[in-house]
């Protein structure tokens, strides 16, 4: 766990990290000598107590904490099982940062698991006026489990003429063959899906006949652009992006869910997961699954990678093309800790392809207008937890 410090530690800008277990006690730690366990564990024990009330309150797992100071700030990795704290520079690039930390938090869950394989669960989270969530255990077929159920919601809402699609990493594995020995598990009982807003009305009567149950406060507050169904009896919920995807980036979905069956176009697929600022690892190999599997296209090419329509969202946007490109670039430069021959250079050769692509396309006035203000401004959004 030292050396997965160390190399945290060696980004730039970076002071020392640590972890802690579920119960804040020190676990590892590589610090300079001004600090000790005494100033560390009042940290880590608020730290875990802010992300616990967070999570009660807002109902959704809080992955990250990023808490700024005057001249410096701590960036606070939610482990499940513990947390990983990075001291650094207020300044510090921190999505370059993440290259390294996401990495390596990963590990440090695996480790941290092993050390402690009987640690308690959460509990369950309730609201007034909303279905009760827990974070029920995963069963080993959750990935079969999952996209059934998907495959009964869509086919549903089909039988209906309401266009909805599936989307994220479940979405990955049910368009790539490889997903399997590439992706990772799901760790919750939830999929992610597209819709119009338009088909609002159509598509609630489709959860009520399956037996999805709103959550009637979130729809009616953020209903113009998110609604969440739940299921009671398999704790299954569904999070359903109205219009658009919007993570770090907006990916729209207009006159997109038509083009294909069950998931979002393979083009789309791609963008919603090189959109994310904070790149992990299981989004870094769902990227991998899908060039791995499927060759780059054109318009029409439904079984491909419309390479067209993914240089066309990047030419009209820098912000798009930059987020993009970086994460083409971390995702070559990282390959061989992911995949082996042949998989590595079948996944190298498109993927700079695609870059190339990216790369020749015209830019729009827009994107040359923000082109020169670059970095100086941030060009992405930070996405709610």
């Amino acid at each position: 766990m030292e050396q997965l410090l160390a190399d945290i530690n060696a980004v730039a800008g970076v002071r020392g990290s640590f972890v802690c277990d579920a119960g804040g006690v020190l676990v590892a730690q590589a610090l300079p000598s001004p600090f000790d366990e005494t100033m560390l564990l009042p940290a880590a024990r608020t730290m875990l107590q802010t992300i616990e009330g967070l999570e009660t309150t807002r109902r959704r797992r809080i992955h990250e904490l990023d808490i700024v100071f005057h001249d410096a700030r701590m960036v606070v990795k939610n482990l499940r099982v513990g947390c990983l704290y990075v001291i650094c520079a207020r300044n510090i690039n921190v999505p370059l940062l993440n290259l390294t930390a996401n990495v390596a938090a990963k590990k440090i869950t695996d480790m941290l698991k092993t050390a402690h394989p009987a640690a308690p669960s959460r509990p369950a989270l309730v609201v007034e006026g909303e279905p009760a969530t827990s974070e029920p255990m995963v069963p080993a077929d959750t990935s079969a489990l999952l996209l059934t159920r998907a495959h009964k919601v869509i086919t549903s809402a089909q039988r209906r003429g309401v266009q909805l699609r599936l989307l994220g990493g479940m979405a990955v594995k049910a368009a790539c063959e490889s997903a399997a020995s590439i992706t990772l598990p799901p760790e919750r009982l939830d999929l992610d899906l597209a819709a119009y807003g338009r088909q609002r009305r159509q598509l609630d009567e489709v959860m009520e006949s399956l037996g999805y149950e709103p959550f009637r406060r979130f729809n009616a507050l953020h209903g113009h652009r998110r609604l969440k169904y739940s299921e009671a009896q398999e704790g299954i919920e569904l999070d359903v992006f109205v219009d658009t995807f919007h993570m770090c980036h907006r990916l729209p979905f207009a006159d997109r869910l038509e083009l294909t069956e069950l998931t979002i176009p393979l083009a789309d697929l791609l963008l919603s997961k090189l959109q994310i600022v904070q790149l992990d690892e299981k989004d870094l190999r769902d990227i991998y699954a899908i060039l791995c599997d499927h060759e780059l296209g054109h318009v029409g090419d439904v079984d491909r990678v419309d390479a067209d329509y993914i240089a066309s969202i990047c030419s009209d946007d820098w912000g798009w093309y930059k987020t993009a490109a970086i994460n083409l670039d971390k995702s070559i430069d990282l390959v061989g800790d992911f995949l082996a021959e042949p998989e590595k250079e079948v996944f190298s050769s498109r993927a700079r392809r695609l870059m190339e692509i990216i790369e020749t396309i015209p830019k729009s006035l827009r994107w040359q207008a923000r082109a020169r203000i670059g970095e100086a401004k941030r060009w992405y959004d930070l996405p709610e937890e």
